[in-house]
């Protein structure tokens, strides 16, 4: 409740809870802090917590929370590099009703300053890390991408994914669209969906929650967790559609070329470093659409969008490369500590 008027929680743990998270500080060598802005602890008490404790912390930045007085995407809002307040976007995620955006930028600032060398950060993506590097010049950052994780990994295994996605014999073109929430304008084009819905040689697929699509040519599978489902329903199509212009990352791409079909991203700062690593290439919104005009336009213009082999993908973008990475900001957050 405090967070959704005051954009902060205020009330600390207590009791037993409180023991227990203090004695696995106590008993942890290094502290990983993923994300900590919504719903959780007072960010101000637990981050008090780990300076006292003066144990390393390394702290992957989803996004770019850390940097600002409230919001966790800008929205192309600058107003953090000034020290925010008279916050235009209230209505960002995480959302508030009131506006401490400036008091907090200090408060927060103040408090990363104190955990000084303690301190390192993760980014998936150098954008992010540069933005981090600019908020915080004496902040240790680098670069992990965000991974495929080991059940996924698993199922790509157990589940038959097909030889190409561009020889099916099917008319339609299958499209699919994943994301928590489809609703959500700001990282699904809608229109751009219903247009490509509206093209009789076109099948759209959804996965996720609170879809705005129907129509004849429009499939809802729902949210599905379990990972074996996902790797089948993602396979069974011809192609991902990425449209989001503000994810730090986006792993669904990333998802869709493991199960070996084409992914269509929209221009963004994600999609350009997430596939350039891979030597694929994002687009435009009138490229993707001429590329569904028909479905000999959609092989002839795609094959280079399936050149990725597995493990090429999965030396850039697998749990082991990931384990790897994490395991050596480790040693050398623990290392700079001791030294």
């Amino acid at each position: 409740m405090f967070h959704g008027v005051a954009g902060i929680d205020l009330v600390p743990p207590v009791g037993l809870g409180r023991q227990r998270l203090l004695d696995a500080i106590c008993w942890a060598d290094v502290v990983h802090l993923h994300v900590i802005h919504s719903y959780f602890l007072p960010f101000d008490w637990l981050l008090k917590e780990l300076v006292r404790s003066g144990k390393p912390v390394v702290w992957t930045a989803h996004d770019y929370w850390m940097l600002t007085g409230r919001c966790a995407f800008t929205e192309g809002c600058e107003g953090w590099y000034k020290g925010c307040g008279c916050c235009p976007t209230q209505k960002n995620y995480p959302p508030s009703y009131l506006d401490f955006s400036a008091a907090q930028f200090k408060a927060k600032r103040q408090l990363l300053a104190d955990l000084g060398k303690l301190l390192h950060v993760v980014t998936p993506s150098k954008f992010v890390a540069q933005a981090v590097r600019e908020g915080l010049p004496d902040v240790n950052v680098s670069v992990i991408p965000n991974w495929i994780d080991s059940e996924f990994e698993a199922a790509l295994r157990d589940v038959p994914l097909r030889d190409s996605p561009l020889n099916s014999t099917t008319e339609k073109i299958k499209v699919i669209v994943i994301a928590n929430d489809l609703s959500d304008s700001t990282k699904v084009d809608r229109g751009l969906i219903n247009m490509l819905s509206e093209m009789h040689h076109v099948e759209i697929h959804t996965i996720g929650q609170n879809t705005p699509f129907i129509g004849t040519n429009v499939v809802n599978h729902g949210r599905i967790a379990q990972r074996k489902s996902m790797v089948e329903k993602i396979s069974a199509a011809d192609v991902a559609l990425f449209t989001s212009e503000k994810d730090t990352f986006g792993l669904v791409m990333i998802e869709a070329l493991a199960c070996g079909i084409p992914i269509f991203a929209v221009d963004s700062l994600a999609s350009k470093e997430v596939l350039g690593r891979l030597g694929l290439m994002s687009m435009s919104r009138q490229e993707i659409l001429k590329r569904l005009v028909n479905r000999k336009s959609f092989e002839q213009l795609t094959r280079e969008q399936c050149s990725v082999s597995s493990p090429q993908l999965l030396s850039v973008y697998g749990a082991g490369a990931a384990i790897k990475a994490y395991l050596e900001s480790y040693e050398d957050c623990i290392g700079s500590v001791v030294c």
